[in-house]
């Protein structure tokens, strides 16, 4: 996993849109970016999501985001999660920034 600065972690993501996609029969581990492994399921916070990824905070330290790729095969059966990127939250500029995110991808 490549951890980086949040501005190059926004862009690396692309393009960010509501969460709206039914991830409730995605549970596996993953890598997050603070250092360890976290169980994926609906208590997540989920920030957005992408095209086949979501941009997950840590369940422990929200000031770590983590870019996990869904990996399936087929589009049909899930294989994992991969974690593509990371980033820590550490300006105040960057914290309103993902609040921003979150509020206006959540109430589109």
């Amino acid at each position: 996993m490549k951890m980086m600065s949040f501005e190059r972690f926004a862009a690396d993501f692309g393009r960010a849109v509501k969460p709206t996609m039914n991830m409730s029969d995605l549970r596996d581990t993953f890598q997050c970016s603070c250092g360890q492994s976290h169980w994926f399921d609906e208590r997540i916070d989920r920030i957005c999501d992408g095209f086949q990824k979501v941009m997950v905070s840590c369940p422990n330290d929200p000031s770590y985001v983590t870019s996990l790729k869904i990996k399936t095969f087929m589009i049909v059966k899930f294989k994992g999660f991969e974690s593509l990127a990371g980033s820590r939250i550490a300006s105040q500029e960057e914290k309103v920034l993902v609040l921003t995110m979150r509020a206006v991808l959540r109430n589109r």
